[in-house]
């Protein structure tokens, strides 16, 4: 084997950037990512559970992803200065695989699904509600939708078959206030990533290679690109999270306008209908009421049944935007529901 070439001030001064700079920043992403990710009651609403699932058990993986990365880049730094110390006591370098321990394993789906705005409001009725109340923006939004959806039930004690509509729309009931502030955490941090950590991580690690010129570096170059690669997954994955969130709620909110505008005038209608029913006009009035709320119905469960799939489409994001470099569901490329940062070997040899 050969004797280990370096500059070790290069080598010391690469583990004190990552240390000092990368690892906290890291840490910062991970908190971030951790208090903004998961959307307040009644989340996507009851009707896109299963939607909100799928993206909890994306935001738990990725969480974790960086929440290790963090460990990584310290093991990076710590494997860095071995090699000084090997070069000082004139050997090679062998700087073995250093074992991160992880965050504990990320969620499946069935937790994310439990983890639903709308299923919190049933485990975690006081969470849910001090989470909404932080916010009287979220407060009025989703009142205003049950205000609405409690005059469409009122309209269908008077219309009986448009009683399909209402409950449609109040399994739409969302926040979307808090889907929007969760997109713009997610979307801050992905920017901060590409353009600062990610960047600040291969600055200083890079930078440790300048006057290494044995065979070891090669092993270490090959580590800092793992590393970097992994961490662009995660970027690119948490900007998709947030893409998908504003698809979602740019759906929702498209829907609740226009259900909203409708709802009032045909109460009038159906009220106003319902009035003149009254004596010897019911037989012929009665029928138009019925007709009218069977028709407002099927009109409305079309464009629910619209929102949701294409709601769907963009959640689809997840996995479609960013398919180039993933492999399964949660963007674990080795199935194993593992945290793929977990899994870089930390170690480099002199041959």
């Amino acid at each position: 084997m050969t004797q280990i070439e370096i500059n070790p001030a290069q080598l010391t001064n690469a583990a004190l950037g990552l240390d000092r700079f990368v690892v906290p920043d890291l840490e910062e992403a991970a908190r971030k990512v951790a208090a903004g990710y998961r959307v307040d009651l009644p989340g996507f609403g009851a009707l896109l559970s299963f939607a909100e699932g799928y993206y909890n058990s994306v935001g738990d993986y990725q969480l974790r992803n960086l929440e290790t990365a963090a460990q990584v880049v310290q093991a990076v730094a710590a494997g860095l200065r071995k090699t000084v110390g090997n070069y000082h006591a004139a050997e090679q370098a062998n700087v073995e695989m250093f074992r991160v321990p992880g965050t504990g394993e990320p969620e499946g789906y069935l937790e994310g699904l439990r983890d639903s705005g709308f299923a919190r409001l049933f485990h975690d009725p006081l969470g849910g509600v001090d989470g909404l109340g932080e916010q009287a923006a979220e407060v009025l939004s989703v009142a205003t939708q049950t205000s609405f959806v409690a005059l469409a039930f009122a309209t269908a004690a008077m219309a009986p078959d448009y009683l399909p509509a209402p409950l449609t729309a109040e399994a739409l009931v969302a926040n979307g206030f808090s889907i929007i502030e969760a997109a713009r955490e997610l979307s801050a941090v992905a920017s901060t990533l590409e353009g600062s950590v990610i960047r600040k991580f291969d600055g200083y690690a890079n930078a440790a290679t300048a006057g290494w010129v044995d065979s070891s570096v090669i092993g270490y170059r090959n580590v800092v690109a793992e590393v970097s690669r992994e961490l662009g997954q995660v970027q690119k994955a948490i900007a998709a999270m947030s893409a998908s969130l504003v698809a979602v709620v740019s759906l929702l909110a498209a829907f609740w306008s226009a259900f909203i505008a409708f709802t009032a005038e045909f109460f009038v209608t159906i009220l106003d209908l319902t009035l003149s029913s009254i004596g010897p006009q019911a037989a012929v009035l009665q029928p138009i009421i019925q007709a009218l709320g069977a028709l407002a119905s099927a009109s409305w469960l079309t464009a629910a049944g619209t929102v949701i799939s294409v709601v769907v489409a963009g959640i689809a994001l997840l996995s479609g935007v960013v398919k180039e470099f993933v492999g399964v569901q949660r963007f674990d490329e080795q199935g194993d529901g593992t945290p793929d940062l977990q899994q870089v070997p930390v170690a480099w040899h002199s041959i």
